[in-house]
């Protein structure tokens, strides 16, 4: 129901941050992936055409200290 609206989830993880797509809840230390890079999705965002609906919530990956 929701594609025939043209509904779509946003696919972040493994992707870059970006703050126009995506609220960040909380930051963590990943090995092998760089900073500022979704590593989780808290709450699935979307986008109706090219306008967001409602932004994902997710984790970012930070550099170790």
């Amino acid at each position: 129901m929701l594609e025939a609206e043209d509904v779509r989830p946003v696919e972040l993880v493994g992707k870059p941050f970006d703050p126009k797509l995506a609220e960040a809840i909380g930051t963590r230390v990943e090995p092998g992936k760089p900073p500022n890079t979704v590593v989780e999705e808290a709450r699935k965002g979307y986008t109706v055409g090219e306008e967001l609906l409602r932004p994902a919530q997710v984790v970012v990956s930070k550099a170790s200290e």
